[in-house]
């Protein structure tokens, strides 16, 4: 379970405080937020919920999509499962965060500013690990 936050401000700031690298190290944590936000950069940045869930899910099966169907050898059971964790668990809480930007019409996913600092964050831990 998530701790509960003191206050909404915690989850944007990005400074050298400890409540700032608690929460960057919290959005970090999931491997699925990790990979969104990977996918998000390699792709210019904005991609549909849908696109996500087949991307993540073909990750996580060890799949590459393929040209014709983009979906590999992923069941539409795994990529359905992906997809339902990202609109209710993971999305919501990089939006919150101010990472990510939202459409709920469009269903688009847009990375933000704050979303590019923290992936620079974590390519700095891989680098030094």
């Amino acid at each position: 379970m998530i701790p509960l936050l003191r206050s909404p401000e915690r989850l944007t700031a990005f400074g050298e405080d400890a409540d700032a690298v608690d929460t960057a190290m919290d959005l970090l944590a999931d491997g699925r937020r990790r990979a969104a936000l990977q996918y998000l950069a390699e792709t210019g940045g904005d991609a549909t919920l849908t696109e996500l869930a087949v991307e993540i899910a073909a990750q996580e099966a060890g799949v590459e999509p393929n040209a014709i169907s983009d979906h590999g050898d992923v069941s539409s059971r795994e990529r359905r499962a992906v997809r339902i964790s990202l609109h209710h668990t993971h999305v919501p809480k990089l939006t919150t965060a101010e990472v990510v930007d939202y459409d709920t019409e469009t269903e688009t996913i847009t990375l933000t500013d704050h979303g590019r600092t923290l992936l620079e964050r974590a390519d700095a831990v891989q680098v030094s690990a």
